[in-house]
């Protein structure tokens, strides 16, 4: 048995989700009792929903808001509600799509990768792209995402579509946005019209404009969500997984292990491929 770690590290300054004008900013570290003056050692860590890894379900925003991404997903548990058989030892197809940076996945490469792949009934799915690995992400920074591939809409629903015919129900992929990022950026690191130099995240002036312009949790774009097409079918969607290529099979068994966070909506995710 083999088992590859292919979770993205959480470090301090990582800037997951700066790249957007939400209530998101740079992971923060801090240490306000120390061994030396107290006796014990305490930190103070300032994560948001999708640091790292994420496992994000169709409830993102709970427990501060029970509004669905999507209107009537086919699943809607919460962190704490997911059975631990629908996360420990799932059976997982992977999917491969070669992808170089900034390319958006295209439906006749998914179909391709669907009928090439062994997909069976009630498997778990994870793209392949061969693009996240743990060296670019501690490289590019804000560029890892800014760069990374992507799912074009079609593709998203050609999937989303398989998926709910085989049970399946956790989407994984290597992107780092499953959004394209002219959809999910669009006029503010991308688009028409993006702005130029990329502004300050949340709390900047801004974003909060950018927020008070939009209402909060859109992307401004006129284009359908991928993300949104796989998350109304799925128990939760996960991207910014790393390393995949370390995978020698077609097929393996995943743990998944986000934060059992009450009532949570997301939250950094511990993925674990096993090779048998």
């Amino acid at each position: 048995m083999k088992m590859i770690d292919l979770t993205m590290p959480i470090w301090e300054g990582a800037g997951y989700g700066e790249i957007l004008p939400f209530t998101n900013s740079a992971v923060r570290l801090w240490e306000y009792i120390y061994y030396d003056k107290h006796g014990l050692r305490m930190t103070r860590m300032k994560l948001d929903g999708e640091t790292g890894s994420p496992f994000m379900v169709p409830h993102q925003r709970m427990p501060f808001d029970p509004t669905p991404l999507q209107p009537d997903p086919k699943f809607s548990w919460t962190l704490d509600q997911i059975p631990l058989d629908r996360l420990i030892l799932r059976d997982t197809v992977i999917l491969d799509i070669k992808a170089p940076e900034q390319h958006e996945i295209t439906v006749d490469e998914m179909d391709k990768a669907i009928k090439g792949a062994d997909f069976r009934k009630g498997d778990e799915v994870l793209i392949r792209t061969g693009w996240g690995t743990r060296e670019r992400a501690y490289e590019l920074g804000l560029d890892y995402y800014k760069r990374t591939p992507s799912i074009h809409f079609d593709a998203a629903t050609l999937l989303a579509k398989k998926m709910d015919e085989m049970g399946s129900g956790i989407f994984m992929t290597d992107c780092g946005l499953v959004n394209p990022p002219r959809v999910q950026g669009n006029n503010w690191f991308r688009g028409e019209s993006p702005m130029i130099p990329h502004p300050k995240p949340w709390p900047s002036a801004e974003a909060r404009e950018r927020v008070l312009d939009l209402g909060a949790h859109r992307h401004g774009s006129p284009h359908p969500s991928s993300y949104g097409a796989l998350i109304k079918k799925s128990i939760a969607g996960c991207k910014c997984l790393v390393d995949c290529d370390k995978i020698s099979k077609p097929r393996v068994k995943m743990i998944i292990l986000p934060l059992l966070i009450k009532q949570g909506g997301a939250s950094p995710c511990r993925f674990i491929a096993v090779e048998e």
